[in-house]
């Protein structure tokens, strides 16, 4: 039947199975057509693509690569490889992913496709006239799929006038038999084939099919995700209530016993409702950390209490059981909804670091069929197994390993080998293992995403375009614009000005960098900031969104230089009142790179001989010049902070939080060595620079929802629930004061009357532990939630976005983008529609996440290396700590000097307490320990002696190696009192009370080298120790040094 030119009808028949398991005969009717586009720039018939995103097969390839079927889906991760490029997916491959893969394999082939790079199509075989196949009678589905293949391949060949060769890649030997030498320059082959003749030189792609090879073989033994109940049970279990579907969060404290599945929204009955506890691994039925998850939840009788009890790290190197794990219950702890799994909707298996056991002859006796069992990075993940031929080269290694298959016979999960990071314990594997863990992938920026941005080199400098000068508002000559950030900063995206009008009032610009005059919609760079969506800050190291050509040069509003920029301009009154807002694309010269310690002295009162010494753009002029920039520079930040009280303290009464977080600076001296960990300082300029980033942010937020009030990328701070606030309100009880949590008005107005005057730590331990309680802000689309759900919680604001730092975040691209269509600048086609919004928004918020917890990460990776070769009794590992929480089997506690957290255990895992003896030397013995809400006391044979919360205590500092996982410290408790405490009534030491305890020091030492055994080292040997030995102990200033760090010890 033919219905138009180049189109015909056809119907395919097809039996499929309902819901209640019947069969059923479907005709489906088929329109081809001729005009299907290719995809190639080599096309002689001017094929037109349906989109103008569909993306283009690459010129420059040698081949075009076909997979068939169960390659695509089988062999996925092979394609997914940045070097294989030219792929060909027919909608026959694509259908056949989507139904018989998993849906997560599904949506990593469409992002395949959809990543320009890979330079990929997908191609509609089954609509196009001459590439379509109608299935034979008694032809086997898989035999159809792959002659579907076949002639999909020929016809590109022949299409393309056989200018590029055609290789299709299948498993199948029928197929290669039947086809391989059937048309010249068609090659049909297995995978194994095609690696080894194109991609030899690939020896990590090698072994990678290898492993997937290796895994398929296992994964076909076994049954799998058998024991679930059927998808249409749990769906409508769910839907009548009986069950709760959320996802899965495993405790990484409490990695084998607890895990935990929030509700989701429509789950939650009242705000009271708490998440369903899994409690056991048996009750977690192979589900794995993030998998979408089913649960039952269990009667009320069944139902236990989170534990209490501090997890003790170790090197799971062994075998770890639930019987070795404590089911010891918490006395008084509030019992929550437990529940099992019964079913998993999508599986969250993602690249695992993992490395093999310390003890190899363990593994290597249990090694059948080259299967070992690996322990992976994260506590929270399962120990894997796998099939690898390489275990003695990845012996000492740290590897990335896949999930494949767990059935319901296995106690592990098996997996396969995909790539090995390098020596376990060296800085850079410890580095590429937690942007593996947080899902951080930084390669370098290709030499496409490089050509299509402007060079800036000595010999082709970067010059501004006239034209683009006037379409602008030129504040070159007319501002005084400066930035501050923090010193040594790169990619400076913000500056500030601040004047006084002739009327009175005072006008305000925050002026960002115009990332979006260089990065445009659709181009490589705007796909790969996309992609990253953040810039990541590790310790030592930072991996940018956009090229350097861009970040620390183009768009970086450093001193001295023309730059574009995107600006906002109030007009405020003396009472800090808004009268006029303008927003506009502008140029602009920063005069001044201030760093937030300089900028804090300025206002401080630093002497202007100081200012001109620390600014290089002072440098070169007049004394008079000089003195009169100071002049305005300094009114400049003066005024700019008081505005900034002013705007804020209007926020505050509001209900905005001042909230405490600790973050520590790694100082690194000339050879790359780690030097000292400091907390940093809070100043006041600091809150400044916030509060204009933050009067910007909402202003920007109140113009594109105006303008697009369905699609606005806004950032909203959800209410915390009240019940996360317990361990606040305990705490703040234990001093005497209460803590109202009814609204952030009245949390803001307790916190601040926490206060001690004796100690400042207390009210920073409250505000840190509020922190912990907030919910975390996210990116929305304003289409996707109701307009009472936009508000800021934490800022007090009714509407927030992210406008003032494009260099390192993509969402504040995407509102550039949105503010200057609503200036009508920019067009407005072309900017992303509510459901592109919303999917983007879950994109940003899941890497800005896993960005926060690199650098989380990064930091306690330094933190242990600091302490790695500290002798125990260095001045820098003996420190203070504050207690703020109490578990069954010890504290945590905050060490104020280097702004960290960290557990003290008063009961080891043999059931011992420690007891501090005379001169605080602990003891581990039996006993017992007794937890009230405020304090916890330890009881054994030499007494009792009792912690409280907020006490100050002595702890010493160690590293806690471990092989397999991530290195952490070690708290071990000294002294039950502050470190380097001077009592009121403590007299100074006599010298004779010196004498004693140098002599008992002596002694000691003394006994220890009796304990050596003694050699005969000849007559010459006193001679000898005369000229070149040490000091006599009377007379070595070594030991009068070590009896005064013995007394600073003793004196606590």
């Amino acid at each position: 039947m033919v219905l138009g030119p180049g189109i015909e009808k056809t119907e395919r028949q097809l039996r499929v199975k309902s819901r209640q398991g019947t069969r059923m005969r479907v005709v489906r009717e088929l329109y081809l057509r001729d005009d299907v586009p290719c995809g190639s720039p080599r096309c002689l018939a001017d094929c037109r693509p349906y989109s103008d995103k569909l993306c283009k097969l690459p010129d420059d390839v040698t081949h075009y690569l076909v997979p068939d079927c169960q390659v695509a889906r089988d062999y996925l991760e092979i394609l997914e490889a940045p070097e294989v490029q030219g792929i060909i997916l027919t909608q026959t491959a694509v259908n056949f992913v989507q139904f018989e893969g998993s849906k997560r394999l599904f949506m990593r082939l469409k992002d395949l496709v959809n990543d320009q790079r890979k330079g990929s199509v997908i191609f509609n075989n089954e609509f196009q006239k001459y590439a379509y196949c109608e299935r034979e009678p008694g032809e086997a589905f898989n035999e159809w799929q792959c002659r579907s293949t076949y002639q999909t391949c020929l016809w590109y060949y022949n299409h393309l006038a056989g200018q590029i060769p055609v290789v299709m890649v299948t498993q199948s030997e029928q197929a290669v038999k039947e086809y391989s030498n059937k048309t010249l320059n068609v090659f049909v082959m297995p995978m194994k084939d095609y690696l080894n003749s194109f991609w030899s030189t690939l020896t990590g792609i090698i072994d990678l099919y290898d492993s997937l090879s290796a895994a398929l073989k296992t994964k076909n033994k076994e049954r799998d995700y058998a024991g679930y109940l059927p998808v249409d049970v749990l769906e409508a279990g769910v839907k009548s209530g009986r069950f709760i579907r959320g996802t899965l969060n495993v405790n990484k404290h409490s990695a084998m016993m607890e895990a935990f599945v929030k509700r989701s929204e429509s789950d939650l009955k009242d705000e009271t409702d708490s998440d369903v506890l899994i409690s056991g691994q048996s009750s977690r039925n192979r589900a794995v950390h993030g998998d979408l998850v089913v649960v039952e939840v269990l009667p009320r009788s069944q139902w236990r209490g989170r534990s209490m009890d501090i997890k003790q790290e170790e090197d799971t190197s062994g075998v770890k059981s639930e019987d070795a794990v404590s089911h010891e219950e918490d006395v008084g702890v509030k019992v929550m909804p437990t529940g099992v799994v019964v079913g998993i909707l999508q599986r969250n298996w993602r690249d695992y670091v993992v490395s093999f056991a310390a003890d190899q002859g363990s593994q290597m006796n249990t090694n059948l069929a080259g299967k070992v069992i690996v322990i992976p990075w994260d506590y929270r993940t399962p120990k894997i197994r796998i099939s690898t031929r390489q275990v003695e080269s990845l012996r000492d290694q740290r590897f990335i390993v896949r999930i494949d298959s767990w059935g319901v016979d296995s106690q592990y999960p098996n997996g396969h080998f995909v790539r090995s990071l390098g020596k376990i314990g060296d800085l850079e594997t410890e580095i590429a293992a937690l942007l593996v863990e947080n899902d951080i992938s930084v390669p370098p920026f290709t030499d496409g995403q490089l050509k299509e941005l402007p060079a800036d080199t000595p010999d082709n400098p970067w010059h501004m375009a006239d034209e683009e000068i006037c379409s602008r508002c030129d504040l070159r000559d007319s501002h005084l614009i400066f930035s501050i950030d923090p010193k040594g900063c790169e990619d400076v995206d913000d500056t500030l000005s601040v004047r006084k009008l002739p009327n009175g009032n005072y006008e305000l610009g925050v002026h960002i960098a115009d990332v979006t005059h260089f990065v445009k919609p659709g181009s490589l760079s705007d796909m790969e900031a996309r992609s990253r969506a953040t810039s990541v800050y590790l310790a030592d190291r930072r991996y940018d969104m956009l090229p350097a050509v861009l970040s620390a040069n183009l768009c970086s509003l450093v001193s001295g230089v023309d730059r574009y920029a995107v600006s906002v301009i109030w007009e405020i009154s003396p009472n800090y009142e808004v009268l006029q807002v303008q927003y506009k694309r502008s140029v602009i010269r920063s005069q001044y790179k201030l760093y937030y310690e300089l900028a804090q002295a300025i206002h401080d009162g630093m002497s202007d001989t100081e200012v001109i010494s620390n600014i290089p753009e002072l440098a070169n002029l007049s004394t008079d010049k000089q003195q009169q920039r100071v002049a305005d520079l300094r009114w400049s930040v003066c005024k700019l902070m008081e505005i900034a009280r002013g705007l804020k303290s209007r926020r505050v009464a509001s209900g905005a939080l001042e909230l405490e977080s600790s973050e520590v600076t790694v100082e690194m001296d000339d050879k790359n060595q780690i030097e000292d960990l400091t907390p940093k300082d809070h100043m006041e300029i600091h809150d400044t620079i916030a509060e204009c980033m933050i009067f910007a942010n909402h202003w920007v937020a109140r113009k594109i929802v105006e303008t697009f009030p369905n699609h606005a990328l806004l950032r909203h701070h959800p209410l915390p629930r009240e019940d996360h606030f317990s361990n606040l309100i305990n705490c703040a009880a234990a001093r005497g004061y209460s803590i109202d949590v009814t609204s952030n008005r009245a949390l803001a107005k307790s916190l601040d009357q926490c206060v001690d005057p004796t100690d400042s730590v207390v009210n920073k331990l409250l505000r840190s532990l509020a922190t912990q309680a907030m919910s975390n802000a996210a990116y929305f689309s304003t289409g996707s939630l109701s307009r009472d759900q936009f508000f800021h919680y934490g800022l007090a604001l009714d509407l927030y976005t992210h406008f003032t730092s494009p260099i390192r975040r993509y969402a504040d691209i995407i509102v550039h983008r949105q503010l200057l269509a609503a200036m009508q600048i920019d067009e407005l086609t072309g900017l992303p529609n509510n459901k592109e919004v919303h999917e983007l928004s879950n994109h940003i918020n899941i890497k800005h996440r896993a960005a926060q917890n690199a650098q989380r990460d990064s930091q306690e990776l330094f933190q242990s290396l600091f302490f790695r070769d500290k002798s125990p009794d260095d001045e820098t590992c003996v420190v203070d700590a504050v207690i703020f929480q109490l578990r069954t089997n010890g504290m945590l506690v905050y060490i104020p000097r280097y702004g960290i957290k960290g557990p003290v255990y008063l009961r080891d895992k043999e059931g011992l307490v420690v007891f501090l003896l005379d001169r605080c030397t602990p003891e581990w013995t039996t006993g017992q320990l007794d937890r009230t809400d405020r304090d916890i006391t330890v009881s054994c044979q030499y007494g009792s002696q009792s912690y409280s919360l907020f006490d100050h205590i002595t702890v010493r500092i160690s590293e806690l190696t471990s092989r397999s996982h991530s290195s952490c410290l070690k708290f071990e408790l000294l002294s039950n009192k502050p470190h380097f405490e001077e009592s009121s009534d403590s007299q100074p030491t006599s010298k004779s009370s010196k004498t004693d305890i140098i002599t008992e020091v002596r002694s000691a030492a003394q006994e220890k080298q009796l304990e050596l055994p003694s050699f005969d080292l000849g007559p010459k040997f006193p001679a000898l120790k005369a000229e070149y030995g040490q000091t006599a102990e009377e007379l070595s200033m070594y030991t009068v040094f070590e009896s005064f760090k013995q007394i600073g010890l003793t004196a606590t």
